[in-house]
């Protein structure tokens, strides 16, 4: 970089007569960062104590009815946020597109969470830095649209700190930079399988204030767990295994609200081990 400053400071110099004055001013504005433009598929960083949470968007380079994009949650040391179903207590993650244009639906999707016990609450989440996958659906895909809102989630520590990110990125068929996509390819495949009938749930049954969730697994050991969210109405806390044979389970998950709901479709996470898998499945009575 020096040689290009150089022929500037030379002229500079020789116009100026050996005015040292200019010759310093013009080597600091030569040494100035030059900012480089806004990346259009990203929104800026909100920063909070504890972390900062940003909306970053794989934006297509050809008319797509799917685009895809990732919630960025850095997380300092000490700290944590929330999976779907917080458990106990907690602010579960939440998307809001109402201003938006030509967005039809959107999924916002988990990776899989762990099991946290903090004494007198027990809860699901992460408490290292975490990328939630989106997925949105366009109204019409050969129209560009218009993502504007926000993200609300908490990020807590001893207490919660409840953090509202605010967005508004293009999608208009400008490519992304390579890191962009790096990052959100990344978090779509840490993603948990998707269940099967060898590998997930295969009822949940209302009983009293508790639904007791049996599950088929694919090996003998080691022990499962599962993490089961309701509609939003209808929320839960966290499980407890109540039996175990050789390749199935049995969990008993409270019911915190909406005990009145009869038939709620249930979203759930069932691990054991290293592996994986998400799938829904319908409460009954």
């Amino acid at each position: 970089m020096m040689g290009k400053i150089r022929p500037i400071l030379d002229r500079a110099q020789k116009d100026c007569n050996g005015c040292k004055m200019k010759t310093k001013l013009l080597l600091l504005i030569a040494l100035l960062p030059i900012a480089a433009p806004a990346n259009a598929a990203s929104s800026d960083w909100t920063k909070t104590p504890g972390g900062s949470v940003r909306l970053i968007i794989d934006n297509p380079v050809q008319h797509s009815p799917e685009v895809r994009g990732a919630i960025q949650i850095n997380l300092d040391p000490g700290w944590k946020t929330y999976w779907r179903e917080p458990g106990d207590a907690g602010v579960p993650p939440e998307l809001d597109l109402a201003e938006s244009v030509n967005i039809k639906s959107y999924t916002l999707s988990f990776p899989t969470p762990h099991r946290f016990d903090d004494g007198n609450t027990h809860w699901a989440g992460y408490k290292r830095p975490i990328a939630l996958p989106v997925t949105l659906t366009l109204t019409d895909p050969a129209k560009p649209a218009h993502l504007k809102g926000h993200a609300f989630l908490g990020i807590c520590e001893t207490i919660c700190i409840p953090v509202t990110a605010e967005f508004d990125i293009s999608i208009d068929n400008t490519p992304s930079d390579q890191l962009t996509k790096t990052l959100i390819a990344k978090a779509f495949e840490q993603l948990p399988g998707e269940a099967s009938a060898t590998f997930g749930a295969r009822s949940a049954v209302r009983k009293d204030d508790h639904v007791r969730v049996t599950v088929d697994l694919p090996a003998d050991d080691p022990e499962p767990d599962i993490f089961v969210a309701g509609d939003g109405v209808t929320t839960l806390g966290m499980s407890k295994l109540k039996s175990r044979e050789a390749k199935s389970a049995t969990f008993s998950v409270p019911i915190i609200s909406g005990k009145d709901k009869k038939q709620v479709p249930l979203k759930y996470t069932l691990v054991q081990g290293p592996k994986a898998v998400s799938g829904t499945v319908d409460l009954q009575e």
